[in-house]
C-alpha cells in the first residue's frame, strides 16, 4: 500500500508534538493512578475529551472530592478556547468536504492548532495532512496516558523527573515559529502577560481563555494597523 505524500507530511508535522506530549501524557496517567482513579477514567477522558489542561484540572478536582457537575462545568469553561481556535482556522477549510472538516475539528488540540496555523499561513494544506496530524497526536496522547498510568506505581515524585515542565516547554516551542511578525509577537506577549497576571490573581480557570481573547484582539488591532500602513504606502507610491 502506497502512503500519500500528504499523510507523510502529517506524520512529519506531528513528530515534534508527539515528542513533547508523550511525557505530559505519561505524567497525567501517573497522577491519575496516584489519585486513586481507575484506568478507564484518564483513558476515557483522553479518548472523548483529549485536552491536556482540562484533564489535569479534572484529576485534581476528582481527587479533592468535587462532584461530576463541577468537573464537567469547569472543563467546559477551560476548553471553551477551542471555539476560538476552530473559528480561526475555519476559513482555511472552506473548500474541504463536511466530513473532512468534521474529522479535523473533532481532533483539534492546542498543539495541532499551532502547527496547522503555521502551515496554513505558509502553504496549501491538504485534508489528509491535517487529519493525519490530529489523529497521530490523539493516539500518542491516549497511549502515553495509559502507559503513565501503569508506570505510576514505579515513580513516586513525577516533578523530580521534570515532567511537570514538559507542557509549558512544548507550548513555548510551538509558539516561537508562529511569531514571525510584530503583530504576532505583540499578540503573544499581550495574551501571555494577561494569562499570567490573572493566574497570579487567582483566576486560574479563566486565565487561558481571557488571555486568548486579549491576544487575539490585540493581534487583530495591530495586524489591521500594519496592513493599513502598507496599503497606504502602496497608494502613495
Amino acid at each position: 500500500m502506497k502512503i500519500s505524500a500528504s499523510v507523510i507530511e502529517g506524520l512529519w508535522d506531528a513528530l515534534p508534538v508527539v515528542l513533547g506530549c508523550v511525557p505530559i501524557g505519561m505524567a497525567h496517567g501517573l497522577l491519575s493512578q496516584q489519585a486513586g482513579l481507575v484506568i478507564w477514567v484518564p483513558l476515557g477522558m483522553s479518548l472523548f475529551v483529549c485536552a491536556g489542561a482540562s484533564q489535569f484540572i479534572a484529576v485534581s478536582m476528582l481527587q479533592s472530592g468535587a462532584g461530576p457537575v463541577a468537573v464537567v462545568g469547569t472543563t467546559f469553561i477551560v476548553n471553551f478556547r477551542h471555539l476560538l481556535m476552530s473559528a480561526s482556522i475555519a476559513p482555511s477549510l472552506a473548500l474541504w468536504t463536511k466530513r473532512q472538516r468534521l474529522l479535523t475539528g473533532c481532533l483539534l488540540t492546542d498543539e495541532s492548532f499551532a502547527v496547522l496555523s503555521a502551515r496554513f499561513a505558509a502553504v496549501t494544506v491538504k485534508p489528509a495532512e491535517a487529519i493525519t496530524l490530529n489523529a497521530t497526536i490523539y493516539l500518542a496522547w491516549a497511549l502515553s496516558v495509559s502507559t503513565g498510568f501503569h508506570l505510576g506505581s514505579l515513580i513516586a515524585r513525577p516533578e523530580a523527573w521534570g515532567l511537570d515542565f514538559a507542557l509549558p516547554a512544548m507550548f513555548a516551542g510551538l509558539l516561537l515559529p508562529v511569531c514571525q511578525s510584530y503583530p504576532a509577537i505583540i499578540a503573544a506577549v499581550a495574551g501571555g502577560v494577561t494569562a499570567v497576571l490573572l493566574t497570579l490573581l487567582g483566576l486560574k480557570t479563566w486565565a487561558a481563555f481571557i488571555g486568548a481573547l486579549v491576544g487575539a484582539t490585540v493581534g487583530v488591532f495591530f495586524g489591521g494597523s500594519e496592513q493599513g500602513s502598507v496599503q497606504g504606502s502602496e497608494h502613495i507610491g
